[in-house]
């Protein structure tokens, strides 16, 4: 199938906002499998939301492979595991990171594979948090700024980042798919964790580079300013990336939070009175 969605309807209320989520996946227009994946998993208890997306790397099969069982395993564990919300998503990606590992030791078919991982932890009570290996991003637009908050693990990244190329000249750099980090290709694996503080008006986008490959950062920005509905957003970044080439599978899931409106309120009754009375002057005087 070229496209899978996250059927997500309307807004939830959650903490205090309201939140809305959406998400899809996009085989894009030259590849021939799809190895992204992505999903959503909530936990009643907690007040926990699981936003995950994964990139797969490692042949035809490898990769498609390596990214469900990252993104299955992070559902699964952080969910089971005890401790603090940082603790359990590090934990959970640990683990997936060594059963991925595992698995591609004892299948030769699946020799080599690995994945990229996004992961964002929302939390009603405290910080929420995110998680990263490899180039997924998570990006965040808060009033007018549009801003990556993850650090891609990659060459060019690296490249940039030492001021030995430009932000430009990375989008074109022949070493521009190769990363540092991986879930499965090592029995360790460095991970990044980072809190994050919520706010009323934030967009939240996970992506694989499928999309911001495809698309410079003015253009999402431009894409996510443009509706406060996910649903839209998604089906409108994934079609302008593949406008723009589609030469990779392209994922994107988006988390918009909002405040929650105002019940409407009924005068007291002294109010009804003085408005009536005053009703009744104006009557009186027109007369």
């Amino acid at each position: 199938m070229a496209i899978r969605e996250l059927n997500d309807e309307g807004r939830q209320v959650w903490g205090g906002f309201e939140l809305a989520i959406a998400g899809s996946t996009h085989i894009g227009r030259t590849r021939r499998t799809n190895q992204d994946s992505f999903d959503r998993f909530d936990d009643l208890g907690r007040g926990e939301i699981l936003l995950v997306v994964a990139d797969g790397l490692g042949g035809h099969r490898g990769g498609e492979v390596a990214s469900k069982m990252a993104v299955g395993a992070l559902g699964k564990l952080c969910r089971e595991g005890e401790g603090s919300p940082s603790t359990r998503l590090l934990a959970a990606i640990e683990r997936a990171n060594s059963e991925i590992h595992k698995l591609a030791s004892k299948d030769r078919t699946l020799k080599g594979m690995g994945t990229t991982v996004v992961a964002l932890l929302l939390c009603e009570t405290g910080p929420s948090f995110v998680a990263h290996v490899g180039d997924s991003r998570l990006y965040r637009l808060r009033h007018e700024t549009f801003e990556a908050l993850t650090e891609d693990h990659s060459i060019v990244a690296l490249l940039v980042r030492n001021g030995a190329i430009t932000t430009e000249a990375a989008r074109e750099h022949p070493q521009k798919n190769q990363i540092l980090r991986a879930l499965g290709v090592g029995a360790e694996v460095e991970i990044d964790v980072a809190p994050l503080d919520l706010q009323a008006g934030d967009g939240l986008l996970l992506c694989s580079d499928g999309l911001y490959g495809m698309l410079p950062d003015a253009d999402l920005k431009a894409l996510a300013e443009a509706t406060p509905d996910p649903h839209a957003e998604v089906a409108w970044m994934i079609d302008a990336a593949n406008q723009a080439g589609g030469t990779d599978n392209i994922t994107a899931l988006v988390a918009r939070i909002h405040q929650p409106p105002r019940p409407a309120t009924r005068p007291t009754a002294p109010a009804r009175l003085a408005a009536w009375v005053r009703a009744l002057f104006r009557i009186g005087s027109s007369q």
